[in-house]
C-alpha cells in the first residue's frame, strides 16, 4: 500500500509536470495518477523483496497505414517489475505524433497509458547463456487507454487499446541495458484517422478499429539491491 508520502510525491509530479493541456481531460489525468502510483509501488516493493525493478525510456517512430505522413515521432517511459526470472509486469506512458505533408500539416496526437504482463523469452530459451550474457529478449502484452486529439477538430477521442510487443536487450553493465522494442497497439473504437480527420465526416459517432506499429530504441536502468539479476542471471 502506498504511504501518505508516496501519494504526496505523485500529486507533486502531477502539479509540476508540463501536462497542462493534457490534464484538462479528467480520464487521462486519473490514468496518469494511477500510472505514477503503480510505478512508485513497484519501486517500493522491489526494495523489500527478491524481485527486480527497472525504469525504461525509448524514442522512435510510429508506423500507420495512412498515406502522406511525414512526421511520426514516438517516445515512451515506464517501469517494470519482474517477480522472478520469467514473469513480470510493466506500466508505461507513451506519445505518438502524426502529421501529413499538407499545408498546413494535419494530424493527430496520441497519449497512451498501458499495463502489461512481461515474459522473459530469452531466459526460457537460455539465450543469455548462449550469447555469453550479452543478449536477451522480453515479450509483453496488455491493455490500456488512449487519449487522441486531432489538431483540426475540437473533440477528444477516448479509446481502449490492446498492445503486444517484443523487446530485444543488449547487456552493458549490471544496472544498465540497451534495448530495442517493436510493439503493435490496437485502438478499439477510434473516431479520428491519423491525418486528423474523422473516420466518417457525416456521422462522427461512427468508429473503426485502428492500429499503430512502434519501433524504438532506449535504455533500461535497474534499481534496487538485486540489479538486473532476474533478466540476465
Amino acid at each position: 500500500m502506498l504511504t501518505y508520502l508516496h501519494y504526496e510525491i505523485v500529486n507533486l509530479i502531477i502539479k509540476t509536470a508540463n501536462f497542462a493541456n493534457l490534464l484538462k481531460n479528467q480520464l487521462m489525468k486519473k490514468s496518469i495518477l494511477a500510472f505514477l502510483m503503480l510505478i512508485i509501488s513497484l519501486s517500493t516493493f522491489s526494495q523489500e523483496s527478491h524481485g527486480q525493478f527497472s525504469l525504461e525510456g525509448s524514442y522512435g517512430l510510429s508506423i500507420a497505414s495512412t498515406p502522406n505522413l511525414t512526421d511520426t515521432k514516438y517516445f515512451n517511459i515506464g517501469g517494470r517489475y519482474m517477480f522472478n526470472e520469467f514473469w513480470g509486469i510493466k506500466a508505461f506512458y507513451s506519445q505518438d505524433k502524426f502529421r501529413t505533408d499538407a499545408t498546413p500539416a494535419t494530424g493527430v496526437d496520441y497519449k497512451i497509458i498501458s499495463a502489461q504482463a512481461v515474459y522473459n523469452v530469452g531466459r526460457a530459451l537460455s539465450l543469455p547463456r548462449y550469447t555469453g550474457g550479452f543478449v536477451n529478449v522480453l515479450a509483453h502484452a496488455g491493455l490500456g487507454y488512449t487519449y487522441a486529439k486531432s489538431n483540426i477538430f475540437p473533440n477528444d477521442d477516448n479509446i481502449g487499446n490492446v498492445t503486444i510487443g517484443i523487446t530485444p536487450q543488449i547487456y552493458i553493465i549490471k544496472n544498465l541495458t540497451l534495448h530495442t522494442d517493436l510493439s503493435y497497439t490496437l485502438n478499439i473504437k477510434q473516431h479520428y484517422r491519423m491525418d486528423g480527420y474523422p473516420h466518417d465526416m457525416v456521422d462522427r459517432s461512427n468508429f473503426f478499429t485502428g492500429g499503430i506499429l512502434n519501433a524504438s530504441i532506449g535504455l533500461t536502468l535497474y534499481l534496487g539491491k538485486h540489479g538486473s539479476d532476474n533478466d540476465w542471471r
